[in-house]
């Protein structure tokens, strides 16, 4: 019996934000060190550099998580709305947000049915492979931007040396995860006409995708 995604991360939340420092147990350690953190880290880097999040940007941060990414597009002078689906997940972002004194709206909300608009980005990172559909997802997410703002979101790739060992936790976790190749990819996006631009960006692990809307 698979778990709901909002279920997986209300079981998980507690430990999220160590997937980026130090996990608890021995196991866990060495897989993050040598597995997780590197493609984490690299993820991050690549997607900041494609937001440039800055003063005067409007940012949604759909599935926020414990605040990691929309904290540094705070601290960067954005104006962030992050939504996640997990209740708590949202109180440990706030208290990111307080450690960090930044202010960001957090709100628990579920993305597949509407999200707040005229966003310059619209973000999701680690969300679309927990849907075997994404394709509401990604139309809400193209719905909340303005004409010429982008939305981002990663994936994991299927053909990466990663992937079973990550299919072997998703399986012991009870949870469905999705991996992707470029192909697939393309002929996701395909369905969205709105979209004027695409990049695909490798990290290792897995893509990151920018679209842009006309």
């Amino acid at each position: 019996m698979f778990k709901k995604v909002d279920e997986y991360f209300e079981d998980i939340a507690a430990d999220f934000d160590s997937y980026y420092e130090q996990p608890k147990g021995f196991f866990n350690k060495i897989v993050n060190a040598w597995l997780r953190k590197p493609g984490l880290i690299k993820r991050m880097k690549i997607t900041l550099k494609l937001m440039d999040p800055c003063f005067g940007k409007r940012v949604l941060d759909v599935g926020c998580g414990s605040g990691k990414l929309a904290v540094e597009c705070a601290k960067r002078g954005a104006e962030v709305c992050g939504v996640d689906i997990s209740a708590k997940m949202i109180e440990i972002a706030k208290r990111n947000c307080e450690k960090n004194n930044v202010k960001i709206e957090l709100m628990v909300a579920d993305a597949l049915k509407e999200l707040p608009k005229n966003f310059d980005i619209s973000i999701a990172l680690g969300v679309i492979e927990y849907f075997d559909c994404p394709e509401d997802l990604l139309s809400n997410m193209l719905a909340s931007v303005k004409n010429g703002g982008k939305v981002i979101f990663s994936v994991p790739a299927l053909f990466a040396f990663q992937t079973p060992i990550r299919k072997v936790y998703m399986q012991f976790r009870k949870v469905k995860c999705y991996f992707y190749t470029r192909r697939k990819l393309l002929k996701l996006i395909s369905r969205f006409k709105e979209v004027s631009n695409i990049e695909i960006h490798s990290y290792g692990p897995g893509f990151v995708v920018q679209l842009t809307k006309f």
